[in-house]
């Protein structure tokens, strides 16, 4: 039921205004190359991605949210770009639930879960990446969350140390801030998802779901532009995946002029599977492809790499 909550409520709060209106990209009269010339490919975690974007942890457990993985998976593979299922929680509790689990993309689990599970959890869904996922504020808003805090900086220097594929230290639309970044680089992650404020916002959610709602905790966080600013420095140490209200094309080829190596899509994606269908959200990625390239030629950017600060702030 939570989960459903989730779904339901993330598509009822629709996003217009991010902080990512704050910056322009840096235009250019006079294109230099054409659509051919153009390498969309980047590398995260040492493996190569055709494409700049893809489809970040949304949701799982329960036939609905299932149904929307096994959807997610099939476009995944028509379109090419990458994958990554929701929380793996469910399945630590129920068997069908990890009989449906995506097998061979990411599994995504939260600092409050067992060490031993979430290793365990790797050979399951015999997965590529780890996502851990770090959700302190959602925790203390949901009407049953889990407040063990304490645990959750051990649990991920012993999952960081034991893991056998990269792990990815994921926030869930509340940002990060330098220290973060510190910390992830002394553990020697792989990467950070900084999923800054202007998406999703899960206290908004846990609060729709509570009686007695405390509304000035919706308000903590940092934005995703300030999380990328916090994180630019670092970006030749740890690659940087952005996420946090991203709504088109435009707004992937500002995070990645800001210093991300990839750029995670969440609820625009399920807002057109659930309310359209898989083709349209299959034609709706096919048109982010082509427009991304599109972008790259105005930035005079031949590759993913060469868009790395080509971008002002605004004011």
């Amino acid at each position: 039921m939570r989960k459903k909550d989730h779904i339901r409520l993330a598509l009822q709060d629709k996003t217009t205004v991010t902080s990512l209106d704050n910056y322009a990209i840096d235009y250019n009269s006079i294109p230099r190359f054409g659509l051919a010339d153009i390498d969309t490919s980047t590398t995260v975690c040492g493996t190569k991605w055709d494409f700049p974007f893809f489809i970040n942890a949304i949701t799982a457990g329960g036939e609905d949210c299932n149904k929307i993985n096994n959807d997610f998976v099939e476009i995944s593979k028509i379109t090419g770009i990458e994958f990554f299922p929701g929380s793996y929680s469910p399945a630590l509790k129920n068997e069908e639930d990890a009989k449906a689990y995506p097998k061979g993309y990411s599994v995504n689990l939260g600092l409050d879960k067992e060490p031993s599970l979430i290793l365990k959890a790797i050979t399951d869904t015999n997965a590529r990446y780890l996502q851990m996922h770090t959700n302190p504020l959602q925790e203390i808003v949901m009407p049953e969350g889990d407040h063990n805090f304490e645990s959750w900086f051990t649990t991920l220097q012993e999952v960081s140390e034991n893991s056998t594929i990269p792990v990815i230290l994921k926030e869930t639309g509340f940002g990060m801030n330098e220290e973060t970044i510190k910390l992830a680089l002394d553990l020697k992650l792989a990467a950070v998802d900084v999923s800054g404020m202007g998406g999703t916002n899960f206290a908004r959610i846990e609060n729709g779901r509570r009686d007695n709602k405390s509304v000035y905790l919706e308000n903590i966080g940092y934005t995703t532009a300030e999380s990328l600013e916090n994180v630019y420095p670092y970006r030749d140490k740890i690659d940087i995946i952005a996420s946090g209200g991203i709504r088109n094309p435009l707004d992937v080829v500002k995070c990645l002029a800001l210093g991300a190596k990839a750029v995670g899509v969440s609820k625009i994606f399920l807002d057109i599977l659930v309310n359209d269908g898989k083709d349209a959200l299959i034609a709706e990625i096919e048109k982010w492809k082509k427009e991304i390239k599109f972008l790259m030629i105005l930035m005079n950017a031949k590759t993913i790499q060469e868009l790395d600060g080509k971008i002002r702030k605004l004011n």
